[in-house]
């Protein structure tokens, strides 16, 4: 069994990977390739780690896969697997993380799509609300608002 279907099973995301299509599976081997995972353990890992994330749970793999895509603007692949994380995360960190990319996706699409402008300020809200990378969600807010003006 390839490393991603184990690390696929063992995060319970075999039904989500099944409803990817073929090119979505081959993204999101590309782009979880270099992930350091380990489901179910917290290892410890030095605070002034510069390099040190390891992934521990499902919603932190579907996030850290679909960020890894963004630079390829792959942003349809990540808004499936972004929006799938959403849905699972329990910690308050990764959906802070979640609403924070899903905000880049939306703001990368709001020149193509019209309705991508309300949904990457609605994240920026919820990101906001969180309590997490405010400045940064404030400064986007008022970019996508001088596009709509």
């Amino acid at each position: 069994m390839s490393d991603l279907l184990k690390t696929v099973k063992s995060f319970g995301l075999t039904q989500f990977y099944f409803s990817l299509s073929v090119e979505d599976k081959a993204a999101l081997e590309k782009y979880s390739r270099n992930l350091s995972c380990y489901p179910g353990k917290i290892l410890s890992c030095s605070p002034d780690c510069p390099g040190c994330f390891t992934v521990t749970s499902a919603a932190q793999f579907l996030w850290a896969t679909a960020a890894n895509s963004l630079p390829d603007k792959k942003l349809e692949f990540a808004e499936r697997l972004l929006t799938h994380a959403l849905d699972i995360a329990v910690e308050e960190e990764d959906k802070a993380w979640i609403h924070a990319n899903l905000a880049q996706v939306y703001y990368d699409l709001h020149k193509i799509k019209p309705e991508a402008s309300k949904k990457s300020i609605h994240h920026c809200r919820e990101l906001i609300k969180l309590g997490y990378m405010k400045s940064w969600a404030q400064k986007l807010i008022e970019e996508i608002m001088v596009f709509q003006v």
